[in-house]
């Protein structure tokens, strides 16, 4: 298996999650490697890191019963939260204008295989690898 740690710390950072993520979440952005944020202009990354951890947030939250506990009570991030994420991510890099996209933008997005940002609500499909479905 493949050194995962640069890629669940750097998505860590993103979503806000202090506790750490399991290698199935570091699986889910692995094709990412440092140089495709380092190359990025900073206006970029800031749009696809922000995107990235406030949809995913969103969609973990929008599945939290228990309103009255506050941050204590907050369900794990699970597939669909982080795939919503990268759907907000691409949606991001796809609002610069294209003449001042930088060139690793658009090669992230000519390679980026996630759709738009576009269909049911965020959090209603979500699942997490390794559990039963009904």
């Amino acid at each position: 298996m493949a050194d995962l740690t640069w890629q669940k710390k750097t998505l860590a950072d993103a979503l806000g999650a202090d506790q750490g993520l399991p290698d199935w979440a570091g699986e889910m952005v692995a094709k990412f490697r440092p140089e495709d944020l380092d190359e990025l202009r900073d206006n970029e990354r800031e749009a696809v890191l922000s995107a990235l951890g406030r949809i995913a947030r969103q969609s973990r939250d929008a599945r939290q019963t228990d309103f009255h506990s506050g941050d204590k009570n907050k369900p794990a991030f699970v597939e669909g939260d982080i795939d919503w994420g990268l759907r907000a991510a691409r949606s991001a890099l796809e609002a610069q204008p294209a003449g001042e996209r930088s060139e690793k933008a658009n090669e992230l997005l000519g390679d980026c295989t996630c759709p738009a940002a576009t269909g049911p609500n965020p959090g209603r499909d979500a699942s997490t690898p390794g559990t039963q479905h009904e």
